[in-house]
């Protein structure tokens, strides 16, 4: 069977307002890049060229923000939110049958799901939810994996043999491996792919499993306007790979040649400033410090921590913030 993609990015993103006011939350630009980017590199790292996006909030942006995707995308428009089992079942229904590899659209990683996919197939496995390592008792630690990856426990959801087993604790990431069998067992109506279908194969005893990444590896949920912020710093210091940026020099600067910098402007650490921007006399940007393309930053104003969007325009002394064009500065505290 074909190995397809599938990205659920539908909803409002609340959380993330006012970002999401006028971009749908796939849309909202990461480190240069319209977010949904990095899921869609990841699933072509694989060889994926078929992928599944739903979509509910401000859903026809999608089309116009993607259309320089080399994929062959499927946007699946939701009525109303379906959750993750709707929108996943959604999603298989708009695609040949076959294997698909699910990535929440919030997530950034830098880890290779190469040989995850590798191991789900020579296990012959139904399902693979891809976790993080965490301790045993952190509140988000809420799957359970026996010695040999079998999954036994979701949340509060326990298969039969659980509590005879001692399990590996991890988080979820928010990507799995799903085959038609799992998508099968979804019912009709939004849902939580979790709490129905894996809790019907679950008690099954179906082939599930959990397969942990590595152990150094990045993973971040661009949730709010503070993990925004400290999406763009993983990319500045290193912990992201960000091959589409200027490279840095010693001091870790990412400065675009064609960027217009006023002689005078001070430059500390961390930062990046991308193509036609515009940095008045003055002005000082500190570190974890983005200013995107087109974007300009007045004489005189002080940056730390800041990004400044596309066509905004960045005045004052400012601290943790999101500058969006034609709009007051908004917190990322």
């Amino acid at each position: 069977m074909e190995t397809m993609g599938a990205i659920l990015a539908a909803g409002y993103g609340t959380r993330l307002r006012p970002l999401t006011h006028h971009l749908p939350k796939p849309l909202v630009p990461v480190a240069g890049r319209p977010l949904l980017a990095y899921g869609l590199d990841a699933l072509a790292g694989l060889g994926i060229g078929t992928v599944g996006i739903n979509a509910f909030h401000l859903a026809s942006a999608l089309r116009a923000g993607l259309a320089d995707r080399r994929e062959a995308l499927h946007i699946v428009e939701e009525e109303t939110l379906q959750g993750t089992g709707g929108g996943i079942r959604g999603i298989a229904a708009a695609l040949p049958r076959g294997t698909l590899v699910v990535i929440n659209g919030d997530a950034l990683f830098d880890f290779d799901l190469a040989p995850i996919l590798a191991r789900h197939r020579a296990r012959g496995a139904m399902a693979t939810l891809v976790l993080r390592a965490v301790p045993a008792d952190a509140p988000f630690g809420r799957v359970g994996v026996d010695q040999g990856g079998r999954l036994h426990r979701i949340a509060e959801i326990s298969g039969p043999d659980a509590d005879r087993r001692t399990l590996r604790i991890g988080a979820y990431t928010g990507i799995q491996i799903v085959e038609p069998a799992l998508i099968e067992a979804i019912p009709p109506g939004p849902c939580d792919i979790l709490r129905s279908a894996y809790a019907r194969r679950i008690a099954e005893r179906a082939p599930l499993y959990g397969d942990f990444a590595r152990e150094d590896g990045v993973w971040l949920d661009v949730g709010n306007p503070a993990r925004y912020l400290a999406a763009h710093r993983a990319f500045l210091d290193g912990r992201l790979p960000a091959p589409h940026l200027p490279p840095p020099d010693e001091a870790g600067r990412r400065i675009a040649a064609d960027a217009e910098i006023a002689a005078d402007v001070e430059i500390e650490g961390e930062v990046a400033v991308l193509p036609g921007a515009r940095i008045g006399r003055g002005a000082r940007l500190g570190r974890g410090t983005f200013v995107d393309r087109g974007a300009a930053v007045a004489p005189g104003a002080a940056l730390e921590r800041t990004v400044v969007w596309p066509g905004a325009l960045a005045r004052g002394t400012l601290c943790d913030t999101v500058v969006l064009p034609d709009a007051a500065p908004e917190g990322g505290r």
